[in-house]
């Protein structure tokens, strides 16, 4: 079995539709299992994808501004580096 590519990155979150529940975890530096009910008591939308769940940006911009905003400043930090 392969990891997913948003598994791998170190140093933070790129931009994009869907994240894995993993990766927000990892960057957040919480457990999986902890992330996971944080958003269900946001009422975030969850997509699971096999064993795979997933969480749209979407969701996360309109229910968790302070997550998409830590997002939003990662972005602009590794576009200002490259």
């Amino acid at each position: 079995m392969r990891a997913r590519s948003d598994a791998r990155r170190e140093g933070g979150l790129e931009v994009q539709a869907v994240y894995s529940v993993g990766a927000l975890a990892r960057a957040a530096n919480v457990t999986p299992d902890l992330l996971r009910r944080l958003l269900r008591a946001n009422r975030v939308t969850l997509l699971r994808v096999g064993r795979a769940i997933f969480v749209p940006l979407s969701e996360i911009e309109t229910r968790i501004p302070p997550l998409w905003e830590s997002i939003k400043a990662a972005e602009m930090l590794r576009r200002e580096t490259a």
